[in-house]
């Protein structure tokens, strides 16, 4: 599942013609003892100096490189602009049969679906989505979220509550866990929703996203051994 026209000069043909069309053809615009008219200096334009745009500063890996990242979601849940989860997006890809009936390629035709891994916490609720849901959901989580509202975890709104990592196969995985409140179906509640990071060498790239509302303590506390090796509390920027 799944981001001009030219203008030619077509006149100069005819202009051309006009020249080499005879003089007697031409109408007299001016008697022939009019004087031709004073030529003005066009003046020359000043160039505008335009400032360079300041070049960010390499990215770089492991959590206290993640850290530093961390602080451009921080920045988005402030502006409430889901735009960065498009641009960091790496997609995944997964070859379907067109008979499965669990994961990303149940309701699939046989065949390559690929997108952003999303997920339900602790279910086999899984599926490849494009990077605008993601970014979507993103701008729904925020601007949902009661703000007035507060519990044992802090404010309602929504907030990058922590960092965390853990291993992922033979390489290393980073969570940016934001919750908030939203009123549910039988009164208030706190969701989650942890985005999970890759480091390519150059950018953190978005692998996938969970979320989580009934178990959603796990991921705001330090307990949790088997989602992550390292947790800490989000304080701002390093």
């Amino acid at each position: 599942m799944r981001a001009l026209p030219l203008l030619a000069g077509a006149s100069l043909p005819f202009l051309l013609a006009a020249v080499a069309c005879d003089d007697a053809t031409k109408p007299p615009f001016l008697p022939e003892a009019s004087p031709s008219p004073a030529s003005t200096a066009t003046p020359t334009a000043t160039p505008t100096s335009v400032p360079d745009t300041p070049t960010p500063p390499p990215e770089s890996g492991g959590l206290g490189g993640f850290r530093a990242f961390a602080s451009q979601i921080d920045a988005a849940i402030a502006d409430s602009n889901g735009r960065i989860f498009i641009d960091r997006a790496q997609l995944s890809e997964v070859t379907c049969t067109g008979e499965e009936e669990l994961g990303p390629c149940t309701g699939e035709a046989a065949g390559m679906v690929d997108g952003v891994w999303q997920g339900l916490w602790r279910t086999d609720a899984v599926g490849l989505v494009p990077p605008e849901q993601i970014a979507f959901g993103f701008e729904s989580f925020v601007a949902d979220a009661q703000v007035g509202e507060s519990d044992g975890f802090g404010a309602g709104s929504a907030v990058l509550y922590a960092l965390a990592s853990g291993r992922q196969g033979e390489g290393e995985a980073f969570y940016a866990v934001v919750t908030a409140i939203f009123a549910g179906d039988e009164g208030l509640e706190r969701r989650i929703a942890v985005y999970q990071f890759t480091f390519d060498g150059e950018r953190w790239r978005l692998y996938g996203v969970l979320e989580a509302g009934a178990l959603y303590e796990e991921w705001l506390s330090v307990d949790c051994t088997d989602c992550y090796d390292q947790w800490e509390r989000w304080e701002g920027n390093p």
